[in-house]
């Protein structure tokens, strides 16, 4: 097997990962994909005239959304339903959790908005099949109690996220002031009005072909939620990629009244991931 170039995250060495693993990659050279801040290692290799991605999580990570394991079921359980990456291997052993997909076609819409092409009707079609996929067998679960327990757990084991704005909301001065905050805010949730959400609904993570199909990317997130988790993302990422005003047109364009508190708890909740 040729030598990974080298990334910015530490490697998990070859002969750690799983042998279905490495089986499938053989000879194919893995290529660091930094693009992200996720504590997970991704790479890209060819194989056969095919683009695939490995993506690991190390132990400690198992308990949380960014378990490789996670993501691969949420993407059988996706699959044939809305447009994800195909699984191609999926295993696990004591050094961590492992799983190869085959990449999307397409761009993603961060393309589109650096070509200054619209992209909210992209983000509403998004959002429409997401919240349009059945609940009653889904076996995923991203409820804002449950995500404010995982980034207790990551704050306790220092795996959260080392750069941090707080300076944004008044008061807070520490990763604990955010953490009694949300606590403090957390958004009662009625089981019956949960949806499907991505998790992390932004330019980089939907990919869109020249039909203008979606491809959904980086699932470890995925799962029954309140609606307003992936419309605070897609809220902010036009807002800090194309305006204030598409931005404002986009919530506008929902259909139902904005819950802007809602939004606000989703972007503090995320702002230590």
């Amino acid at each position: 097997m040729d030598t990974i170039e080298p990334g910015q995250k530490p490697m998990q060495p070859i002969h750690q990962l799983p042998t279905a693993i490495t089986r499938f990659i053989a000879n194919a050279t893995l290529i660091a994909d930094d693009i992200g801040e996720s504590p997970s290692n991704v790479y890209r290799f060819s194989k056969d005239g095919e683009h695939f991605f490995l993506k690991t999580s190390s132990p400690v990570l198992a308990s949380t959304t960014y378990s490789v394991k996670r993501e691969a079921q949420a993407l059988q359980w996706l699959n044939g339903r809305i447009g994800v990456p195909e699984l191609v291997a999926v295993a696990d052993n004591e050094h961590g959790e492992a799983m190869i997909t085959r990449a999307v076609p397409g761009v993603p819409l961060s393309a589109r908005i650096e070509a200054g092409q619209p992209v909210s009707h992209l983000f509403i079609e998004a959002l429409r099949q997401l919240q349009a996929l059945p609940k009653h067998d889904c076996p995923l679960h991203a409820g804002a109690a449950m995500r404010l327990r995982e980034l207790e757990y990551l704050v306790s084991q220092n795996l959260h996220a080392q750069e941090y704005e707080l300076d944004q909301w008044p008061g807070l001065q520490s990763v604990h002031d955010l953490i009694n905050l949300l606590h403090a805010t957390l958004p009662a949730e009625n089981p019956q009005d949960l949806v499907f959400a991505h998790g992390d609904l932004g330019d980089s993570n939907v990919f869109v072909d020249e039909h203008n199909q979606l491809y959904f990317i980086d699932l470890g997130r995925a799962g029954l939620a309140d609606r307003w988790m992936d419309i605070a993302f897609a809220h902010r990422n036009l807002r800090e990629e194309v305006s204030e005003k598409m931005a404002d047109e986009f919530l506008a364009s929902l259909g139902y009244a904005d819950a802007p508190a809602k939004r606000e708890f989703f972007m503090q909740l995320d702002e230590l991931f």
